[in-house]
C-alpha cells in the first residue's frame, strides 16, 4: 500500500476543457486555484504566449471545466471565463492570464424579493434550485417572519443567512452545501489528507517522494484576535415587539457543537451582540448559539504542502510531525493550489481548530485519517437517499456560431441533473 504521508513531487497533472471550443487543447504553463470560505472559487490560467483566439472567443460567460490531480485524487472545477488579461509591451514574452469563476458565478444576480415565514435553509434551497443546483441543507428551527433581498446578490444573501444562523456554505461543481458547522465538517471526512512533516532536516524537493507537509505555522493561544468572529461568550438580547418583554440568552463556543480536539478551554471574555435582532426567547437562544458556533474554530494556522485537491474549505486535514499541541485535525479555511505543466503541485492553505491534544472521535467522525476512504454510514441512514449528483451544460438558445459567445448572447449554464 502506498504511503499516505509521502507524495510524488512530479506526479501531478491537469486538463482544461472549453466545451464550446473542443478544438482548443493547448494547456497553460500553470494554473492557480483560489478557494476560501464564503467566496467564489477562482482559477487563473497562465499561458506563456498570447493567442488572438483567446481574446476574440473566450468572452465572459464561456463555460470551462478544469481537472487537477496528484497521485492520489482528482479535483474538478466547473465555471465560466471572467476575463483575459495580457500585456502590450516590448518584451520577448507576452503571457496571457485567463481568469475563471466557479459555477456559483450565476448567483451574482441581484434582484428584489421578499420571503415571509421561511427558514434560512428553505430560502437557500429556493435560490439554489432557481439556478439549477443540487441543494444539500440541514433544517433549522428558527423561522423568520420576513427576509428581503434588496441591494445585494443571491450569493451575498446565502452567506448572510449562514452567518446569522451559524451555518457554513460550500459549492462543489453544481452542488450547494448549506449545513451547521459540525455537519459541514462531517460531510467531508470520508477521505482526509495526511500532511506529515516527517523529514525536518531534508529538503522535500530533493526526493522523488517528498513529505506531504513543507511548512506549518500555528498560532496557539486562548484568545487569538480574528477579523470576523472572536472566541468569546456570546450574549444576545431583544424585546418582544408586542408585550415589551425582555429576552436574554447566552452561549459559549466551548459548550456548543462537537469538539474537533479533546482539550478545549473556556473563553476569556464576553461580548454583547448588539447587531443581532431577536423577537422571542427561543430565537434569542438560537442566535446566541449561532454566534458561538461561528467562533469555535479560533486557533488559526497556515501552511505549505505538496498539492492535494482535498485541501479545500471546510475539509479536514490531519497534521503530523509538528508537535503534541498542533498534531491532529484542522479544518481548512482557504487554499491556493498551483499546478505546473511539468507535474509540480503545491498548496498553500490556512486552517483552524478548536483546541489541542488528540482528536475527538464520534459516530460520524473518525479518530484519525486512514489510508483507505471511509463511508459516513450514519449520514446515509439518517438522510433521504438521492441519486449521485451529476452535471451538464444547459442552453436556453442554440449556438449558431462560435464567434457569438458570452454570458448573455449564448446563456449556457452548468446545472445539475438533480437540480
Amino acid at each position: 500500500m502506498r504511503d499516505p504521508e509521502r507524495q510524488t513531487i512530479y506526479g501531478s497533472k491537469y486538463s482544461i476543457t472549453f466545451p464550446d471550443f473542443p478544438g482548443m487543447t493547448r494547456l497553460p504553463r500553470y494554473i492557480t486555484v483560489h478557494q476560501q470560505m464564503g467566496h467564489h472559487d477562482i482559477v487563473e490560467l497562465y499561458y506563456q504566449a498570447l493567442s488572438p483566439f483567446m481574446v476574440k472567443s473566450l468572452k465572459t460567460g464561456v463555460p470551462v471545466q478544469i481537472k487537477f490531480s496528484n497521485d492520489k485524487t482528482t479535483g474538478t472545477f466547473l465555471g465560466y471565463v471572467s476575463d483575459v488579461k495580457y500585456p502590450i509591451a516590448q518584451t520577448l514574452e507576452r503571457p496571457a492570464t485567463i481568469t475563471c469563476v466557479s459555477s456559483s458565478y450565476v448567483m451574482k444576480e441581484r434582484a428584489s424579493k421578499i420571503w415571509t415565514n421561511r427558514t434560512a435553509p428553505e430560502i437557500v434551497s429556493e435560490i439554489g434550485k432557481k439556478f439549477g443546483f443540487t441543494v444539500k441543507t440541514t433544517p433549522h428551527k428558527t423561522r423568520f417572519s420576513q427576509q428581503s433581498l434588496a441591494g445585494h446578490s443571491y450569493w451575498e444573501k446565502i452567506n448572510e443567512l449562514a452567518a446569522r444562523i451559524g451555518y457554513g456554505v460550500k459549492v462543489i461543481g453544481t452542488e450547494l452545501y448549506f449545513h451547521p458547522i459540525d455537519v459541514m465538517i462531517d460531510e467531508f471526512v470520508s477521505t482526509i489528507p495526511i500532511l506529515s512533516f516527517s523529514d525536518p532536516f531534508i529538503n522535500s524537493y530533493t526526493n522523488y517522494n517528498g513529505q506531504t507537509l513543507n511548512k506549518f505555522e500555528p498560532k496557539m493561544g486562548d484568545f487569538v484576535e480574528a477579523e470576523t468572529y472572536n472566541r468569546t461568550t456570546k450574549n444576545v438580547a431583544g424585546v418582544d415587539p408586542i408585550t415589551g418583554k425582555l429576552y436574554k440568552a447566552q452561549s459559549s463556543p466551548h459548550t456548543v457543537g462537537k469538539q474537533v480536539r479533546q482539550s478545549i478551554t473556556a473563553p476569556l471574555f464576553s461580548t454583547i451582540e448588539t447587531s443581532t435582532v431577536v423577537g422571542s426567547s427561543q430565537m434569542a437562544q438560537d442566535m446566541a448559539d449561532a454566534k458561538a458556533q461561528l467562533s469555535r474554530l479560533a486557533i488559526p494556522a497556515s501552511g505549505d504542502a505538496l498539492g492535494d485537491p482535498r485541501i479545500s474549505p471546510w475539509s479536514t486535514i490531519q497534521v503530523k510531525g509538528t508537535g503534541d499541541s498542533s498534531d491532529g485535525f484542522w479544518v481548512v479555511k482557504s487554499a491556493v493550489h498551483t499546478v505546473h505543466y511539468d507535474g509540480r503541485y503545491t498548496t498553500s492553505f490556512t486552517c483552524a481548530t478548536d483546541g489541542t491534544g488528540m482528536n475527538q472521535p464520534s459516530a460520524t467522525r473518525p479518530s484519525g485519517a486512514t489510508a483507505v476512504p471511509i463511508r459516513n454510514v450514519i449520514s446515509e441512514l439518517t438522510k433521504p437517499q438521492t441519486k449521485p449528483s451529476s452535471y451538464k451544460l444547459a442552453a436556453a438558445t442554440a449556438m449558431v456560431s462560435q464567434s457569438l459567445t458570452g454570458f448573455n448572447k449564448v446563456p449556457r449554464r452548468w446545472v445539475s441533473h438533480n437540480g
